[in-house]
């Protein structure tokens, strides 16, 4: 996983709800996202991109992970919720895995499947999917608290 710049942002809001277009620099492809700002984004194998998201809201701030492919929005993880705060702090990123921290100083734990499952769960307790449930699922989220 390298950062790379293909998409950049078209339109974003942050209220009444927190909304992003994104297109793709080379393909013109859209896409949309229930987020507000671009704060990163890493090429994955197979033209895969994820982006890191986040609403820019103090104090009730959600990281978006989404996977995208030509604007397609493949998977799409939400952590955070009311009363969070948290900054992105990117630690590592190899292959198809990225490490970073959010929300104090637990590191948590990203990795992205070649080909999507199925199923219910499989997210840590302050994670949760915004994809469909019989969507296929590419993105494994671990956390651990370091503190």
């Amino acid at each position: 996983m390298t950062p790379v710049d293909r998409y950049e942002a078209m339109d974003r809001q942050r209220e009444p709800a927190p909304h992003i277009v994104l297109r793709q620099r080379d393909s013109g492809a859209l896409a949309r996202l229930d987020a507000a700002a671009l704060i990163t984004q890493y090429a994955v194998s197979d033209n895969r991109t994820l982006v890191v998201l986040d609403e820019d809201t103090p104090y009730e701030e959600q990281l978006h992970l989404a996977l995208l492919q030509q604007g397609d929005v493949l998977d799409h993880v939400v952590i955070g919720g009311p009363y969070a705060n948290g900054v992105f702090r990117a630690d590592g990123a190899s292959g198809d895995t990225l490490r970073f921290r959010f929300e104090s100083e637990a590191l948590w734990t990203l990795r992205i499947r070649a080909e999507g499952r199925r199923g219910l769960g499989g997210l840590p307790a302050g994670a949760r999917r915004r994809t469909g449930l019989l969507a296929p699922h590419y993105l494994i989220l671990d956390h651990a608290d370091h503190r």
